[in-house]
């Protein structure tokens, strides 16, 4: 199964670059363990892929993911099963507002 990630980075780049390159390699070990997981799985949809929303706080290092946007609900179950602690549960409004920032300097 292919997984298309999109970033959302809650408020602004941090300024200390060893904070940025944490965040960084949290997004990247995080994106690599969802891909393991579902290497092997079967999508619903006719292409095998889904999108996915990964969420970039602005205090703290835990990268969140955003289970509305997965349309199969045995891959949403799947996600919830295994990266309890990574699921977003925020306001979506928050989300929508900080859609345009800038993910990376």
């Amino acid at each position: 199964m292919d997984i298309k990630f999109d970033l959302v980075r809650i408020g602004s780049a941090r300024e200390n670059y060893s904070s940025e390159k944490i965040l960084k390699q949290n997004v990247d070990l995080l994106r690599n363990n969802i891909r393991d997981l579902l290497k092997d799985e079967k999508c619903s949809h006719k292409n095998n892929c889904d999108h996915m929303t990964m969420i970039i706080p602005a205090k703290g290092f835990n990268i969140k993911i955003l289970l509305r946007d997965i349309t199969d609900f045995h891959i949403r179950k799947l996600i919830r099963e295994n990266f309890p602690n990574s699921i977003y549960n925020g306001k979506s409004d928050t989300i929508s507002d900080y859609a345009t920032n800038r993910v990376f300097r």
